[in-house]
């Protein structure tokens, strides 16, 4: 198995899913937020009146939010990293598509360590970030938010910066391994 040695080491062990029960939630929410403005509101629309608009608009809008809901507890989406030697398997999957993105030192630009100012993420503020080449076409675009693949969020600066390093040794950028 390529990420069995992942234990011996400081390489991240990132697994995400979207967890069935918190899906089966985000489809009801949804399904509400589409309902239940039209079954209450929905008097509103017709006979048409100068008050029809404003009906519409909340109508409209809640069902926007609802249908983002159920999309997303219906797209299933996970997260997984294998490490072959040299490389980082990013595998994803997402509405029942799974795609693997292989990073290695020809598609990496830099392993980083970034601190967050998100208050979301007081007890854990030290991110990893994987960042891929801009010469790459759509890598940055297929790495996620800021267009950085990211390898998980630490509570303490120096295990993140031991996570670093064993990220740049294990894809064997030169110098980057020590740099901090």
């Amino acid at each position: 198995m390529p990420d069995a040695d992942a234990f011996d080491t400081d390489l991240p062990l990132v697994r995400r899913e979207f967890p069935w029960p918190v899906r089966a939630g985000c489809v009801a929410a949804g399904a509400f937020a589409v309902v239940m403005p039209l079954w209450e509101l929905g008097r509103g629309l017709w006979p048409l009146n100068i008050a029809t608009p404003v009906f519409a608009a909340i109508i409209g809008g809640a069902g926007y939010v609802g249908v983002q809901f159920v999309r997303a507890g219906l797209s299933g989406w996970g997260d997984v990293w294998t490490y072959p030697p040299g490389q980082v398997w990013v595998e994803r999957r997402e509405w029942g598509r799974h795609t693997t993105t292989r990073l290695s030192a020809a598609n990496v630009a830099a392993v980083e360590v970034r601190r967050s100012e998100d208050a979301d993420h007081d007890d854990a503020p030290w991110q990893v970030v994987i960042v891929p080449r801009p010469t790459v076409s759509g890598l940055a675009a297929i790495a996620g938010a800021g267009g950085v693949f990211d390898a998980g969020r630490y509570g303490s600066q120096d295990y993140a910066e031991r996570v670093r390093r064993a990220l740049a040794a294990h894809l064997e950028l030169r110098g980057a391994a020590t740099a901090g």
